[in-house]
């Protein structure tokens, strides 16, 4: 993508994640609320005034680059197969966002991960995130299928999807020891989450 951007749009993007990289670094290192923007500018080498052209909020920079990539799943709902199930189609689309360059166990990731569980202030901003997310994948999954799905089977269908993933990824990461261990083994992180999908949709008969 970086190919087709200008040199403005090139260094605009660096800049962006110039500061992503250095909140997290900080919030990683001396926690999310001790963390002021003036401290992130200062280690990515920008002003204040720079920050609040990418960012409304410190909160914004954590969330700014989820490991499900909406553009990619919505791509994949897009074309569904000749026989196609929309429970299918579901698993098929997150099958291949595990299988992209989406590393759901990268540092940031994980750091992301530790400070929504320790830090009440970012559940709330967590959960709107993923909610938004969901009406994103229920309205690309009722494009699938404007004749033979309804919002609410496309948004229970996406419901159980993303709750699987959620609850896998925080047990996951609730263990220091494991968490640790599938850092150093993405490949070992998104067989566990296909173990999750495939459990799931085993025990509702939607992958039969």
């Amino acid at each position: 993508m970086t190919g087709n951007m200008g040199l403005r749009e090139r260094k605009k993007a660096r800049t962006r994640q110039a500061l992503v990289d250095a909140a997290i670094a900080l919030f990683a290192s001396r926690g999310y609320d001790e963390t002021t923007i003036a401290d992130v500018t200062a280690a990515a080498d920008v002003s204040p005034r720079t920050f609040f052209v990418h960012f409304a909020s410190k909160e914004d920079v954590l969330f700014d680059d989820p490991p499900l990539k909406l553009e990619l799943l919505t791509t994949v709902l897009a074309h569904p197969g000749p026989d196609e199930t929309p429970a299918q189609l579901l698993i098929r689309a997150f099958h291949t966002v595990l299988h992209s360059d989406s590393d759901l166990m990268r540092q940031s990731e994980r750091v992301r991960a530790d400070l929504i569980l320790q830090t009440p202030a970012l559940r709330a901003g967590a959960v709107r995130k993923v909610l938004e997310g969901q009406h994103e994948i229920v309205r690309a999954l009722l494009d699938a299928y404007p004749d033979t799905l309804d919002p609410v089977a496309a948004s229970a269908l996406v419901g159980a999807m993303v709750g699987t993933l959620i609850g896998a990824v925080t047990m996951l990461y609730s263990d220091a020891t494991v968490a640790a261990r599938l850092a150093a083994d993405p490949q070992q992180m998104r067989a566990e989450l296909e173990t999750a999908i495939t459990s799931t949709w085993r025990h509702i008969g939607a992958t039969g």
